[in-house]
């Protein structure tokens, strides 16, 4: 091998490195950036305590609430952590499915069974209970979708699978099967509705509703990967 040869080898793995250092910055960039509106939350939280009286940490009653400019940096920084959270699980999920767009035809899509962590946000939603007694709230209850997420540590499992016709046939069948489920489940829910909604009082109503369509949801979410990976995994047996 010439010089020149070794110079252009050596060129490329320096380039290599370059762009793996790039990512490894980058990532380190936005853990910096989480931990950095997390931080600011918790001033903001200070700040409304100690010197707004705690106007926007107790819960506010919209009827009669006017705002203040001390109110601001809370509201400001609750908002920015919202945003950012929702930035970073988006970019994660999209960055994750161009990747599995481009594997090879003919095999499932490679997953990274990390996503299935998101699985424990649904237990967030285990906070409507205090937030509908003390507000009249629903909207808490919506996170119980995020327990469909515990599905992608099943489909993480059969990354890059082949998609044969037995493959084929398993996932029809799954997919009958979770949504079958989740449209009976939909339809006691419906017909419960249908007989009691005239004696119950409407918020009890969009309560039950909220609660039953977002764990059905969830279900149908993590059947839909479970019984996928059950089936293939009896057939191998």
């Amino acid at each position: 091998m010439t010089g020149n040869g070794k110079s252009d080898i050596f060129i490329l793995l320096r380039d290599k490195y370059i762009t793996l250092e790039d990512g490894i910055m980058k990532r380190d960039w936005r853990g910096i950036g989480l931990i950095g509106v997390i931080l600011v939350e918790f001033l903001a939280v200070g700040f409304d305590v100690i010197f707004n009286g705690s106007r926007i940490v107790k819960p506010i009653d919209m009827e009669t609430y006017v705002f203040r400019g001390t109110d601001l940096p809370l509201i400001a920084a609750t908002a920015g952590l919202v945003c950012y959270v929702f930035y970073l699980v988006i970019r994660a999920v999209v960055v994750n499915f161009r990747k599995g767009e481009t594997a090879a035809k003919g095999v499932t899509r490679k997953l990274n069974p990390k996503f299935g962590w998101f699985g424990f946000f649904g237990f967030v939603g285990f906070m409507g209970i205090p937030v509908y007694m003390v507000q009249g709230q629903v909207w808490p209850f919506f996170f119980f979708v995020f327990f469909g997420f515990f599905g992608f540590f099943y489909e993480a499992k059969m990354s890059c699978t082949l998609m044969d016709e037995r493959f084929k046939e398993e996932q029809a069948r799954a997919q009958l099967v979770s949504y079958r489920t989740g449209f009976g489940l939909l339809w006691v829910v419906a017909w419960f509705m249908g007989i009691t909604g005239g004696h119950i009082d409407i918020r009890y109503v969009a309560l039950i509703f909220t609660v039953a369509s977002s764990l059905i949801i969830a279900l149908v979410l993590f059947l839909n990967s479970y019984l996928l990976y059950k089936y293939d995994t009896e057939e191998a047996e």
